[in-house]
């Protein structure tokens, strides 16, 4: 679920799949972020999720589970929401 989805997103080939699954505008904003960085789409992919994990606070972590709850992909879907939040909101993760 979740815990192998992290523990394999720094494979490209893991996270150029999560990148295929978003809406575009969200990978987009990925990209455009990544190239502000140097970094590529999968490093940034990376990076974002493993700053989820260690800085989250305890109501994102409520609303993560929330989706994945609802999901029937939960470990793709908390990992498309991780994603989403990092480029949409303004302080992000």
């Amino acid at each position: 679920m979740l815990g192998d989805l992290i523990a394999q997103i720094d494979r490209p080939g893991v996270a150029a799949e999560v990148l295929r699954t978003l809406d575009p505008a969200v990978s987009v904003a990925i990209d455009v972020r990544a190239s502000h960085l140097s970094m590529t789409a999968g490093a940034f992919v990376a990076a974002v999720v493993r700053e989820f994990v260690e800085r989250a606070d305890d109501e994102l972590w409520f609303q993560l589970l929330t989706r994945m709850r609802k999901a029937e992909d939960p470990g793709l879907v908390a990992i498309q929401a991780i994603l989403e939040w990092a480029v949409t909101e303004k302080d992000s993760v």
